[in-house]
């Protein structure tokens, strides 16, 4: 059930993870747009956006379990 629920919450997070993740990739760049522009920018933080928040969201809910477990 924690599981179902942290993987319900992955378009939640990706709310907080998109503005963190464009900076991160701008940041990157040098302080400069890459060469397909803004767009291709966006649409490669939202590919990463899925996978990072999918990630984040699982290892959370499983760090819950296990210490729900460790303190039985």
């Amino acid at each position: 059930m924690i599981h179902s629920f942290g993987i319900t919450l992955v378009a939640v997070g990706a709310r907080v993870l998109v503005p963190i993740l464009l900076l991160l990739s701008y940041l990157f760049n040098g302080l400069a747009l890459p060469a397909g522009g803004i767009a291709y920018m966006v649409q490669e933080v939202l590919n990463v956006n899925i996978w990072a928040g999918l990630v984040l969201h699982l290892v959370v809910s499983e760090w819950i379990v296990l210490r729900s477990k460790r303190g039985r």
